[in-house]
């Protein structure tokens, strides 16, 4: 089981002074306020107040005035709660989603979730318990939606929208959330940018040289209930496709694209990977008489993308692990001295606290389910 001591768990970050895009962090911090906002100090030198409020600008441009200290937390972004329980918070869970409770590896992680209110059920903003996350009482709500976001501040709830969608947004999501969450989190947030950049560095210093017309054509499924909703360009998916050294097949623009047989075949793509996919699921699609004269299909490269605490390819803290893991998929001899398990166990002890096993790890990797 996973350990949330938020002191102890904390004692292994070293903050280097040379953090890649220290300014993201930096460029965050907002103003603080007293509960006496007109109070100064006074002749016979009395203290100021302690700050308990402060106030911070959303990833949509909005100014909310958050308490100094959280203690609870309603997180209504599937995604997002994973990077609450990244930067240690989980314990301050009191209101999550339907999606993100469900998930397998979650499960495994931070038994805990099971304790913690659905207040969104369903896919996409779903469908928000509003009355119910009034009575829980959040010191802080986290969303995505604008329209959900604009429903709980008319609730009077204190809320914060952390949408993004490429891997610049995803920067200042942890980074904000950390900033709200204190100076623990902040350690944290600094240690995973920094193994991100490491990660992206290092997949582009081999990368540079590849000419594009010979870099590797992907087609990325949304997930494994139907096989043609895609991904196309402009999108996070793009964006680290784009990184691995590989070009997207599909080329209009956004998420969640239906296309034809006709245009499958057509853009016949060197590579195929399934979104939250699983070893099923790719089987099926190597049998499917759609796909059996695709490149992908007979040179039998087609691959489930992991889902960990929340799955790899979208939206969370874990695409740190979605680059590395991309480009070894795309280029198997060029990153042949990568080791996903090694990374992927570190990675879990590092942000987790989860001792995570060789074979635990595989299974992940594989797109397979905990045992």
């Amino acid at each position: 089981m996973a350990r949330y001591d938020e002191i102890s768990r904390r004692q292994f970050v070293k903050i280097g002074s040379g953090v890649a895009a220290a300014g993201v962090f930096a460029g965050l911090f907002g103003c603080a306020k007293g509960s006496d906002s007109g109070s100064e100090g006074s002749s016979d030198g009395a203290a100021t107040p302690e700050a308990t409020t402060t106030t911070i600008t959303d990833l949509k441009g909005d100014q909310v005035e958050v308490p100094t200290k959280i203690n609870t937390i309603a997180d209504l972004w599937h995604a997002h709660n994973q990077v609450v329980l990244m930067l240690g918070a989980g314990d301050k869970l009191v209101g999550t989603t339907e999606n993100f409770k469900k998930g397998a590896w979650v499960q495994v992680v931070y038994p805990r979730i099971n304790d913690v209110e659905t207040l969104v059920t369903g896919s996409g903003a779903g469908e928000v318990n509003y009355e119910e996350a009034l009575s829980l009482q959040p010191d802080i709500v986290f969303t995505s939606d604008e329209e959900v976001t604009a429903n709980a501040r008319k609730q009077g709830l204190t809320t914060v929208n952390v949408m993004f969608q490429d891997y610049e947004g995803l920067r200042n999501d942890v980074a904000l959330t950390a900033q709200i969450l204190g100076s623990d989190a902040q350690d944290i947030a600094k240690e995973w940018e920094k193994m991100l950049d490491e990660n992206i560095d290092l997949v582009a210093k081999r990368m540079k040289d590849v000419a594009d017309a010979d870099k590797t054509k992907v087609l990325h499924i949304v997930n494994g209930k139907d096989y043609k909703m895609v991904d196309g360009r402009g999108t996070i998916v793009d964006e680290w496709i784009k990184l691995a050294g590989g070009v997207n097949a599909i080329e209009q623009n956004g998420n969640r694209i239906e296309i034809t047989e006709e245009e499958i075949i057509g853009a016949n793509p060197d590579v195929i990977i399934i979104g939250s996919g699983t070893p099923d699921q790719v089987e099926a699609l190597k049998a499917d008489s759609a796909w059996t004269g695709v490149k992908a299909v007979q040179d039998g490269a087609v691959y489930a993308n992991p889902s960990g605490v929340f799955p790899w390819d979208r939206y969370s803290g874990e695409e740190a692990l979605q680059v590395l893991w991309a480009a070894k998929a795309l280029n198997p001899d060029t990153f042949s001295d990568i080791d996903m398990v090694k990374e992927v166990k570190k990675f879990y002890d590092l942000f987790y606290g989860f001792a995570m096993t060789d074979d635990q790890a595989q299974m992940m990797l594989a797109g397979e389910k905990p045992a």
